[in-house]
């Protein structure tokens, strides 16, 4: 039997298999309840051994059924960042690999003596959870005893984790789910795989989601287009558009079934400067056709009149089934100086049939809110600061591909777990209403060209930095986590955690505990940092 070197680390380390652990070590920690609390082990034997050893992993604990375990995967990153904005800020700035995929633990770890493994601890915690401390101890072991072991507490308190008090999007594609699954378009199987990553998107905080009523006009090359997922039927007879909202309701139910508050209609016009329409199939003669796409001109009558029919259509669905003030349009995404004047008619045509209803958009330029143009601008963490000192009652921030450089904050898999984190301190020191970002599982190349394997091109064939485009991976029966995702959400719940404490103590003494937090480019880059804070936040609550 070989010995093990097993040490306790945070979240918020990664472990390289070909770099020495050096990481300190973290043998307890605290969570609130309604929380999920993670940490991981990392091991490597200290003896040579022939091949890779398989060893089960058993839990000792009284809370045990509320631990999960993932086996660590590396994946493959060829383009960690975008070489032409140099950002000196990152664990990874060339080919290599990273960990991120949490695959849930079966039978086995595998140990070996070459390299160092990695298993993530995830503990949720309940209410029927008690407050006090519990002892986790981790076994390795096969058939002939137990090679190593490790132990951690884990500190409950009283207090209860609050519910996120502002609208959390990343964007779900559906159509990804169909093409990677190969599987119809709505069809059962479909609706199986999407309620599986939808529950995955909520149990990590998500609560807001792209609600496709017609196929998103989403990152489409010119031309081209992605599989049909409207969840709207149109038909089109004697001049008049009648709708059916079966397909939509089945989606309202789904989402109420996990916990999601905020509907999120997906955009009424194409992206980068609205021209034209998103493809829309209606039933017309007995004939389902493409009567709307990029052969459609969106300042044109036809499209005017159906969109003047569709509006007041779904207000009155959606009448009594759910919260008006929780659902949010869009017009386009992304739209810059050049689409102003497009953007204008647009939105003096359609926020007449919105009426109360709120409008959102991800921009980069003050001159739509300038002008009027947006109740909820959703503004680029590159361009924020023209936006904070306006006095903006709904301002919301975003990242993708764009905002990876200046040290700002992003989950991109050469990033450190701790630059992903901020973002929650971030969100609460300039009292952010919502986040948004842009893949929560967009597995198709950029433009989408084609599909791709998420396992294999972390970076969308080259479009995007690695991990910009998806979160979770495709798993043989629905979404699998990946380090990024817990790590987001811890995010989440620092926000929330500090939330809770400006009750307690007010917003003057919580803006105190996080300054060396100055900006959305200037925080401590190390992630004792993060842990430390939390406890700090943790030790006050209680």
């Amino acid at each position: 039997m070989v010995n093990l070197d097993i040490k306790s680390i945070s979240s918020l380390e990664k472990v390289l298999p070909l770099q020495e652990v050096s990481f300190s070590e973290v043998k307890k920690g605290s969570a609130l309840k309604n929380e999920e609390y993670s940490y991981q082990l990392a091991f490597k034997a200290t003896e040579n051994i022939h091949g890779i050893k398989e060893l089960k992993l058993e839990v000792v604990s009284d809370i045990a059924e509320n631990i999960s375990l993932y086996n660590v995967r590396c994946v493959p990153v060829l383009n960690p960042m975008f070489y032409d904005e140099p950002d000196e800020n990152y664990m990874l700035k060339g080919p290599g690999m990273m960990p991120d995929v949490l695959d849930e633990y079966t039978d086995y770890v595998m140990v070996s003596s070459n390299y160092y493994g990695a298993v993530w601890v995830s503990i949720k915690v309940d209410e029927k959870v008690k407050a006090g401390n519990h002892n986790i101890k981790m076994q390795f072991k096969d058939e002939e005893g137990v090679w190593g072991e490790s132990d951690f507490i884990l500190e409950v308190l009283e207090e209860t984790l609050p519910k996120l008090h502002i609208p959390y999007t990343n964007w779900f594609h559906c159509d990804c789910v169909a093409s990677y699954y190969e599987v119809e378009p709505l069809s059962e199987k479909h609706w199986e795989l999407m309620e599986d990553y939808i529950k995955m998107a909520a149990d990590h905080g998500m609560n807001m989601i792209l609600t496709p009523v017609f196929t998103p006009p989403l990152d489409t090359k010119v031309g081209l287009e992605r599989p049909t997922v409207q969840l709207v039927d149109v038909k089109f007879a004697d001049g008049k558009y009648t709708f059916g909202f079966e397909k939509l309701s089945r989606w309202l139910e789904l989402c109420a079934k996990y916990g999601i508050e905020y509907l999120e209609i997906s955009h009424l016009y194409s992206q980068w400067g609205a021209e034209h329409t998103p493809k829309i199939e209606v039933l017309e003669n007995g004939e389902l056709v493409k009567k709307f796409g990029w052969h459609t001109d969106s300042l044109g009558d036809e499209y005017k009149a159906f969109i003047s029919q569709f509006i007041p259509a779904l207000k009155e669905f959606l009448d009594g089934k759910w919260d008006e003030d929780k659902v949010y349009f869009h017009i386009s995404d992304e739209p810059n100086e050049k689409h102003l004047e497009t953007y204008n008619k647009i939105h003096d045509f359609i926020k007449p049939l919105l009426g109360d209803m709120k409008h959102m958009d991800a921009m980069s330029h003050i001159e739509y809110y300038e002008n009027g143009l947006v109740d909820v601008p959703v503004i680029a963490t590159t361009s924020i600061y023209d936006f904070l000192n306006k006095d903006i009652a709904h301002l919301w921030a975003y990242y993708c591909c764009g905002q990876g450089k200046f040290n700002l904050s992003n989950r991109f898999l050469g990033m450190s777990s701790q630059r992903n984190r901020v973002m929650g301190i971030q969100l609460y020191k300039f009292d952010m209403k919502g986040f948004l970002q842009w893949g929560y599982n967009f597995y198709y190349s950029q433009l989408s060209t084609h599909l791709i394997n998420p396992y294999l091109t972390t970076e969308s064939d080259g479009g995007f930095p690695a991990g910009d485009a998806f979160v979770v991976y495709p798993g043989r029966h629905g979404a699998v986590p990946s380090i990024r995702l817990k790590v987001f959400n811890e995010a989440l719940q620092d926000l929330r955690a500090l939330k809770l404490l400006e009750e307690k103590i007010g917003k003057a003494a919580v803006l105190e505990m996080i300054k060396e937090v100055e900006d959305f480019n200037k925080y401590p880059e190390n992630g004792e940092y993060f842990i430390a804070l939390r406890e700090a936040v943790n030790e006050k609550l209680k």
